[in-house]
């Protein structure tokens, strides 16, 4: 989850426990370093382990927790789920127009850029080209919507992105070196570093209108939610009628394996139905069972309702369960 492995099991347990602004926030964490954390963790007494790979937090881990949490919160605006595919690409599309945009101000040609990728540059190039906005102006239009947009911030202090910009006479800082120029952990800058990214995106979202610039900018970065390959052609088998048993035999699967996509779908699109799965009745005895659960693991709340299995309980908290 934490890689942001696009999994059908993967998204549901992000979906299910609550984790989507988490997803894919380490992208380059290993499980040799993971586990070595979780040595570490269990060696402080705030953990113990229950079953192999599997544990639980001491008395003493959640103060730590606790603790931690109000030292390093977590960005409110974090939102890995939404942005994990666009706020890289906005990223790499950003500091390369910043950086183009004051060379050109100042009249310089000789300088490196950037950015390396071809992509990125075909997009400046025809950007700058056909965005209708004066290249005269861009630079000090998209400082102001920047400004107005970081000064929205609540909980990250914007020099996390400025610090990493590059422009004329003017070399950005790499992520190590601005978190410890801001004196705070990497790991903690790197939350705060997508969380500003994610404040952004979310803010062009919403009101476009406020932010034509960064929304241009933003727009073609790419479908940050998407489906899964292999679900999308069972969600393509299903639009034409197709019931789960049909579908897995056409497509040589396990029915298990189609019904992770039905709740892969149901993620994903608000308007797919799932009454044709699960009666209205029984979503609502499974819903209360989730809230009286003392946990949202799918055993506890089955021991509610033995009369729903896996696939009902996981496809009805997928729908709505997600904030139970």
């Amino acid at each position: 989850m934490l890689n942001g492995k696009k999994s059908s099991q993967t998204i549901q347990d992000a979906h299910l426990f609550q984790l989507t602004p988490l997803f894919r926030s380490f992208e380059h964490l290993s499980r040799e370093v993971l586990e070595k954390l979780a040595e570490e963790i269990i060696s402080s007494g705030w953990m113990t382990a229950i079953t192999e790979k599997h544990y639980t937090l001491t008395e003493k881990g959640k103060k730590e927790l606790e603790r931690s949490l109000i030292e390093c919160p977590i960005p409110s605006s974090l939102n890995g789920w939404l942005y994990h595919s666009t706020g890289e690409l906005f990223w790499e599309r950003i500091t390369l127009l910043i950086q183009v945009i004051s060379q050109l101000n100042n009249n310089n040609v000789k300088y490196l850029p950037i950015q390396r990728k071809r992509g990125v540059h075909e997009w400046l190039k025809d950007f700058l080209r056909t965005s209708g906005f004066d290249r005269d102006t861009v630079g000090g239009m998209l400082y102001r919507e920047l400004v107005q947009c970081l000064e929205e911030l609540k909980d990250i202090n914007p020099a996390v992105l400025t610090l990493r910009l590059t422009g004329y006479s003017r070399i950005g800082l790499t992520a190590v070196q601005a978190s410890e120029q801001l004196g705070i952990k990497q790991d903690y800058y790197h939350h705060q570093f997508l969380g500003a990214i994610h404040h952004i995106l979310e803010s062009a979202r919403e009101n476009s209108a406020e932010y034509p610039l960064i929304d241009k900018i933003v727009s073609g970065a790419g479908n940050a939610v998407q489906l899964t390959l292999s679900a999308q052609k069972t969600y393509s088998l299903l639009k034409q009628g197709q019931d789960l048993a049909e579908i897995a035999k056409i497509r040589r699967l396990k029915k298990s394996t189609i019904e992770d996509h039905v709740v892969e779908i149901a993620l994903n699109d608000s308007s797919f139905n799932i009454t044709r799965y699960v009666s209205e009745e029984k979503q609502k005895l499974i819903l209360h069972a989730a809230n009286s659960a003392d946990s949202l693991q799918l055993k506890q709340i089955r021991q509610i309702v033995p009369e729903s299995d896996y696939f009902e309980i996981r496809l009805v908290m997928a729908k709505l369960g997600e904030g139970q």
